[in-house]
């Protein structure tokens, strides 16, 4: 009853018509004099006609309203079954059906995006859980060996789990709506010494040379951003660098080079090592790779503007290379 009070509402302006149009003939006929007997019969017969017209027109009414009433219960999705507008596609049903689509379309692609993210979240903690087990259960063996602490094992193992935790916590950054990206010129040598700082313990340990000269250059770049990607090739460059090896650090006008003379990356793996959990043969030999890094590394280099490339050669050695973008993006 309630829906065919709401039909009956739609249809107001109609009935507004007809009583004023009624109104007028009798105003008309009463004031020439005429018999009021046909006006009358010809009123009824008009209003049994309207009353037709109204029945008609609520089957169609009425199965637009559970037509309308059922896309709440389906599910999000680009395909909206509604029926043909009324009034053609140039109506004003047409208009609403189309503003309709547009945002089912606006919701689907957001669901995907929200889908994605969390999947994407999911695959890379489940990953970060794997890898961040191999240092805390090194040093659970080494507390549980007793005797004398090695403390160089120790110390090696708590810095790889602060960087673990640290890499979850730009990863975070990396995937959330954050303003914290500030492009301008930024001098690299106090950026480059103050990671150099953080690692110096890991070079000692494993007893690598380190060779750099410092530099003046001061490309367009986020500071924070490039520190991370700087100690991710750092942390790699250590990783994959035999005992005694070399790790090099070079900087020019728009570039940042970490180069060293490990195990390097065979040609069939290199176009890959920056896709999320590639390893690459070099990375499955090694329990503690898990192919995050690089593409840590990656996603952080394309949202500040810049890009990163790599050279090995198997055996010799690996050159990873950050491109910072040119100064004239800062006023594009």
């Amino acid at each position: 009853m309630k829906r065919f009070c709401s039909y009956l509402y739609t249809q107001r302006r109609a009935a507004a018509a007809w009583a004023l149009t009624a109104g007028v003939f009798g105003a008309v006929t009463a004031l020439y004099g005429l018999p009021l007997e046909p006006f009358g019969y010809a009123s009824l017969l008009s209003a049994v006609l309207a009353a037709a017209v109204l029945a008609a027109g609520w089957p169609d009414w009425s199965r637009r309203c559970r037509a309308a009433e059922a896309l709440a219960d389906q599910p999000r999705s680009r395909s909206l079954t509604l029926p043909p507008p009324e009034g053609g596609e140039t109506g004003q049903e047409a208009a609403y059906q189309k503003a309709l689509r547009s945002l089912a379309d606006a919701l689907a692609d957001q669901t995907l995006d929200a889908r994605a993210r969390q999947d994407d979240g999911l695959d890379y903690f489940t990953m970060w859980a794997h890898q961040v087990k191999t240092p805390l259960a090194a040093m659970r063996l080494l507390l549980q060996a007793g005797g004398e602490l090695p403390r160089a094992e120790l110390e090696r193992e708590l810095f790889q789990t602060e960087r673990y935790v640290g890499m979850a916590m730009e990863y975070l950054r990396l995937g959330g709506e954050t303003n914290d990206l500030v492009l301008k010129r930024t001098p690299l040598d106090p950026i480059i010494r103050h990671s150099l700082r953080r690692f110096a313990r890991m070079f000692i340990l494993k007893k690598l040379t380190l060779h750099y000269d410092g530099t003046d250059a001061a490309p367009v770049a986020d500071g924070k951003w490039t520190g991370f990607i700087l100690e991710q090739l750092l942390s790699n460059a250590i990783q994959y660098t035999p005992e005694g090896g070399t790790v090099t650090v070079t900087a020019g006008p728009r570039t940042l080079t970490v180069e060293d003379n490990g195990a390097g990356i065979r040609p069939e793996d290199l176009p890959r090592i920056f896709e999320k959990g590639y390893t690459g043969c070099t990375g499955h030999d090694r329990p503690e790779s898990s192919g995050l890094g690089l593409y840590l590394c990656a996603r952080a280099a394309g949202k500040t503007g810049c890009t990163l490339s790599a050279q090995s050669e198997p055996g010799r050695g690996t050159a990873v290379t950050l491109t910072f973008p040119p100064e004239q993006t800062l006023y594009e």
